[in-house]
């Protein structure tokens, strides 16, 4: 029988051997790439080893002919691991109806196709506003929070309505405002069919997706989840605490939903748990919460981090301007921890100020957080951070 000491040389020996086959990999791979690991390899690397609680400008500039608009909104697919922008301001001055794509491993923005010409703007026999020529495709419009990535559809869900965009030129009146749907795969447009009935709408609402259930939720004084197997929206509550701009994430642990802002800022969050199945009435709870004071808030960008159990909320710090439109000028990084129902604010995590914003989501291949930013006149702004509680 060999000696502990002798099995204990072995393992050392062993490991040894592991460690040098694996050195000896790296700079092979190093070799190939001319001294380099691949540039997707180093970036992957980069986003796990980022300093905890800490923003980093992950990648800024101005991509092509379209900037970041502030009533848009953004979904993070989970397939591909990539962030999905749509939406513009609209009320005449941005007519953006294009898909914008970020790779954070490659670091790039990709436009899906270009914008549609206002002159293709119509309304259809149905009375459906519509765009494009040779690609159906839906109005510019204020997207808010209600846009989510469907993973069992594989596809881009767009649940708000051309409310505050005006026609470019004479044409019928609308008479429907459909849920659109934008197939991933094929990159194609198409609306969806909701059993043949007017499908709700959710302008200046809020959505998330129930990984759980494998559910979209989406919320604007009443609560409709889409069943995707007979294509259609179920009510599930007509109880409402909120008016709009504000944002919803999806709480993995406990399979709930949780809100946070509203039109008359506030600092208070409401979480909702819904039923068993689609159309199933759920339950809201009111949480106030203690710790650090966080501003009331509006139109704020929210990320729920499973890893963490916390979530991630960047808020504009309040200015002691004048009424009735005080600006901020710098903003402030919270955890919301739902277990303590309290807020901690991050020192060393301030940015900018974001001003209206739906463009955080969390990225569970690497357990980072991305914030996108930028004014629609100037750059594109996409920070990282690495969340620690």
């Amino acid at each position: 029988m060999q000696s502990p000491r002798h099995i204990a040389s072995r393992y050392v020996l062993f490991g040894l051997i592991l460690i040098a086959a694996l050195l000896s990999l790296i700079g092979i791979w190093r070799g190939k790439a001319g001294g380099e690991l691949p540039a997707e390899v180093e970036t992957a690397l980069q986003l796990r080893n980022l300093r905890p609680n800490r923003w980093v400008k992950f990648h800024e500039e101005r991509p092509g002919t379209w900037t970041r608009q502030g009533h848009a909104g953004m979904a993070f697919d989970t397939k591909r691991g990539t962030l999905l922008i749509f939406g513009s301001d609209t009320h005449g001055e941005n007519w953006d109806n294009a898909v914008h794509e970020f790779h954070p491993l490659s670091k790039r923005w990709e436009t899906h196709q270009a914008a549609a010409g206002r002159e293709t703007y119509r309304v259809d026999a149905a009375g459906t506003p519509v765009a494009g020529t040779d690609a159906l495709m839906p109005w510019a419009m204020h997207t808010y929070n209600a846009i989510a990535y469907h993973p069992r559809l594989d596809a881009l869900v767009i649940m708000s309505t051309t409310d505050h965009t005006p026609a470019p030129g004479p044409m019928p009146s609308i008479k429907q405002q459909p849920t659109w749907i934008y197939d991933l795969s094929t990159r194609r447009w198409k609306t969806f069919d909701n059993g043949g009935n007017p499908a709700p709408t959710f302008f200046g609402g809020a959505s998330a997706y129930d990984a759980r259930r494998g559910v979209l939720v989406a919320y604007s004084r009443s609560v409709w989840e889409m069943d995707s197997a007979v294509e259609v929206w179920r009510k599930a509550s007509a109880e409402s605490h909120h008016d709009m701009h504000h944002a919803m994430a999806y709480d993995q642990r406990r399979g709930a939903l949780f809100v946070f802002g509203d039109y008359r800022p506030t600092s208070l969050v409401w979480s909702y748990l819904p039923g068993a199945s689609p159309g199933e009435e759920g339950r809201w709870t009111l949480h106030r919460p203690t710790g650090d004071p966080c501003p009331p808030h509006s139109s704020v960008p929210v990320a729920y981090d499973a890893a963490q159990d916390v979530f991630v909320l960047v808020v504009n710090d309040a200015e002691s301007g004048p009424p009735p439109q005080p600006q901020a000028s710098s903003a402030s990084t919270y955890f919301y921890d739902p277990a303590a129902n309290t807020y901690i604010k991050l020192a060393g995590a301030d940015l900018p100020a974001v001003g209206m914003n739906y463009m955080m989501a969390w990225d569970r291949n690497h357990d980072v957080v991305f914030l996108v930013t930028g004014d629609w006149h100037g750059t594109v702004t996409v920070w990282a951070m690495k969340p620690q509680k």
